[in-house]
């Protein structure tokens, strides 16, 4: 076979390797019985890398959807905290609404018990 027929006929180039009945291996240029599948121009490491970098993009992906989820529930949260503040200072605010309306309410009631005590004690010297 000439150099001219190889560089022709692209299956030729890749040589096969066949055993003769006498266990001699050689490489036969013609043979095309067992022609080999084109191969995929990447090499086995660039397609193991290739899909690495997709696994690991996938898992990035989901980590970062995971993350924005989680900062949406702590934002909520802080929502939750800041209004419980404010109910808290407003509660705060009526009880000491109510302790000074007591307390006045107890000065009433004094009060109102002396002149209840002094009218009665004042009956009661009249009587005399």
């Amino acid at each position: 076979m000439t150099a001219n027929r190889l560089e022709m006929d692209p299956r030729l180039l890749t040589p096969t390797r066949q055993t003769s009945g006498r266990g001699n291996n050689h490489i036969l240029a013609n043979d095309t019985s067992k022609e080999v599948p084109p191969t995929s121009s990447k090499l086995p490491f660039d397609v193991i890398m290739e899909e690495s970098v997709s696994q690991m993009t996938t898992m990035l992906s989901n980590i970062l959807e995971h993350h924005g989820r989680a900062n949406q529930y702590l934002a909520s949260l802080e929502e939750d905290l800041a209004h419980a503040k404010l109910k808290e200072e407003k509660l705060k605010a009526m009880i000491e609404a109510l302790e000074k309306e007591k307390s006045e309410m107890n000065a009433r009631v004094a009060l109102m018990e002396r002149k209840d005590l002094y009218n009665l004690l004042e009956a009661k010297m009249e009587g005399f």
